[in-house]
C-alpha cells in the first residue's frame, strides 16, 4: 500500500528522512522498501546524504531494510564512505578522551559537546553520526589555560579565514585549533554566537548538572540530557536547520531519553529566552522523524502558528520546491519570527531597521509580518533623521544601547 505523503519533499528526500534514524519501525521499513522500488536518482540520494551528514544512518537503514532493491554500485559507494567516516570518528573519539584528561590534569573544567560524545550517548554508536571536529565547552575565565593545554598537546591556533565554511568562526567568539600533521580540529566555546544571535554556554546550570558519559571505553563529563536538548535546539535554529543531522540529534535524544524533566527544560528555556527555538527543534524532530513526545509537550507548541509554519519549510534543500523553504541567508528574519514575546520581536525588529539590514525592506515570502517590517523600517528611518536633528549624541547613544541590549 502506497503511504500518504506528509511533507512536500522530493522522493529522494523522503527516502533519506525515513532512513535517518536509529530505530526503523515496521511501518517505516515498508515505506523504505516501497520507495526503493520506484525510479530514483541514486546519485542525488548520495549527495543529499553527505550534505546533510546522515550517510552512516542511510547506509545502516538501507542495508537492513532493502539491500536487494538498491543498485549495487550505489550501495558500494555508500559503504566505502561510511567506513571512512567510521575510522575518522573513532580517531576523534579517542582524541577527545585524551584532551579531556589533559584538561582535567591541569584543572581546566571542560565539557565536550556534540561530536563523539553526542554520537556515543544518544546514537549508541560513535560511528553513526557524522562529525569532523571537537567542540569543547570551557569557562570563559579558563580559555587561556585551555589554550595552553592544546598547545602542549601539539595543536596550533588557526588563523581567521575568509574561506567558505569558516564564517561561523569569524562571527563568533570561538578559538579554533588544528593539530599539526593531523585532521583534528578543536573549537573552544563558551557561547553560541554570530551577528544578531547569542546564546551563553558557560552557565552554572550546565556545570552543576554534568553527567558521566562513556566514550572510547573511557569516562568523560557531558551535558545533562535536558541541557543538551536545549543546546541542540538552539544550535540548529542558529543555522536555520539547514542540515538534517541537527534534526536527527534532537530526535535521537528524545528516543534515547524517554523520561526527561520537561518542567526544567521549559523553565530554563524561558529564562534563557529560547523557548520558541526549543519548540522549533521539537516540532521538526516530531514531524520529520517521528520523535516521541508527551502529549503535554506537543500541546505547548502545536498552537504556535509561527512554529507550525516554519517547521514545514526546513531543511529547505529537502523540499520539492527549495525556494519555498527558509534559508540560512534569511536567518535574521527567522530569529525575529521566533523571539519569545512580541516585545522582544519588536525590539529586535527595531535593531534590524536601525542597522538597515537588507531583509527589512525585502523580507522572505514566508515571513508572516512581511508588510509590517518595511513600514517599521520607514518609520525608524524618519525617526532616526529627526533624532539626529533634535537630540545630542549622548542621548542617541543611550537609545541605541537600549535597542541593542533588548534584541
Amino acid at each position: 500500500m502506497m503511504p500518504t505523503r506528509q511533507f512536500s519533499l522530493r522522493p529522494e528526500s523522503e527516502l533519506l528522512v525515513w532512513c535517518a534514524r536509529t530505530v526503523v519501525t515496521t511501518d517505516v521499513e515498508e515505506r523504505i522498501r516501497w520507495r526503493a522500488q520506484e525510479p530514483l536518482d541514486w546519485a542525488f540520494v548520495l549527495d543529499l546524504a553527505w550534505y546533510h551528514g546522515v550517510g552512516s544512518l542511510l547506509h545502516r537503514s538501507l542495508s537492513a531494510c532493502c539491500s536487494d532493491l538498491v543498485p549495487v554500485e550505489f550501495l558500494t559507494q555508500l559503504r566505502r564512505r561510511t567506513q571512512a567516516v567510521a575510522l575518522l570518528n573513532r580517531l576523534l573519539a579517542q582524541e577527545i578522551v585524551v584532551l579531556c584528561e589533559a584538561m582535567a590534569a591541569r584543572g581546566v573544567p571542560v565539557i565536550p559537546i556534540k561530536g563523539a560524545t553526542l554520537a556515543a550517548s544518544i546514537y549508541g554508536d560513535v560511528t553513526l553520526r557524522d562529525f569532523n571536529d571537537m567542540d569543547l565547552l570551557v569557562p570563559e575565565r579558563a580559555i587561556a589555560d585551555a589554550q595552553a593545554v592544546l598547545l602542549a598537546s601539539g595543536y596550533e591556533r588557526k588563523d581567521r579565514s575568509s574561506a567558505p565554511g569558516e564564517t561561523d568562526q569569524e562571527d563568533g567568539p570561538y578559538h579554533v585549533f588544528i593539530k599539526r600533521r593531523m585532521l583534528f580540529r578543536v573549537d573552544l566555546q563558551w557561547t553560541i554566537a554570530q551577528q544578531y544571535f547569542m546564546f551563553q554556554l558557560d552557565r552554572p546550570e550546565f556545570w552543576e548538572h554534568r553527567v558521566p558519559l562513556v566514550v572510547a571505553n573511557r569516562t568523560v563529563q557531558g551535558l545533562a540530557p535536558e541541557d543538551l536538548l536545549i543546546v541542540l535546539c538552539v544550535h540548529g535554529s542558529k543555522h536555520v536547520w539547514e542540515e538534517l543531522k541537527w534534526v536527527c540529534d534532537v530526535a535521537e535524544l528524545l528516543r534515547s531519553h524517554r523520561h526527561l524533566d520537561w518542567d526544567r527544560i521549559f523553565s530554563n528555556a524561558s529564562a534563557w529566552r529560547c523557548r520558541r527555538l526549543v519548540s522549533m527543534g521539537l516540532s521538526l524532530a516530531h514531524r520529520l522523524l517521528d520523535a516521541p513526545l508527551p502529549g503535554a509537550v506537543l500541546a505547548r507548541f502545536s498552537a504556535d502558528s509561527d512554529v507550525q509554519l516554519l517547521s514545514h519549510r526546513m531543511p529547505s534543500t529537502l523540499l520539492t520546491d527549495r525556494h519555498a523553504g527558509a534559508h540560512q541567508s534569511e536567518a535574521v528574519v527567522f530569529y525575529l519570527s521566533l523571539k519569545d514575546s512580541w516585545w522582544k520581536r519588536w525590539k529586535f525588529g527595531l535593531m534590524l531597521c536601525r542597522d538597515q539590514n537588507p531583509l527589512v525592506m525585502t523580507p522572505p515570502a514566508w515571513f508572516r509580518r512581511r508588510t509590517s517590517l518595511p513600514r517599521l523600517a520607514r518609520f525608524v528611518l524618519l525617526l532616526h533623521r529627526t533624532m539626529r536633528t533634535l537630540l545630542p549624541p549622548t542621548i542617541r547613544g543611550a537609545i541605541n544601547r537600549w535597542v541593542e541590549h533588548g534584541g
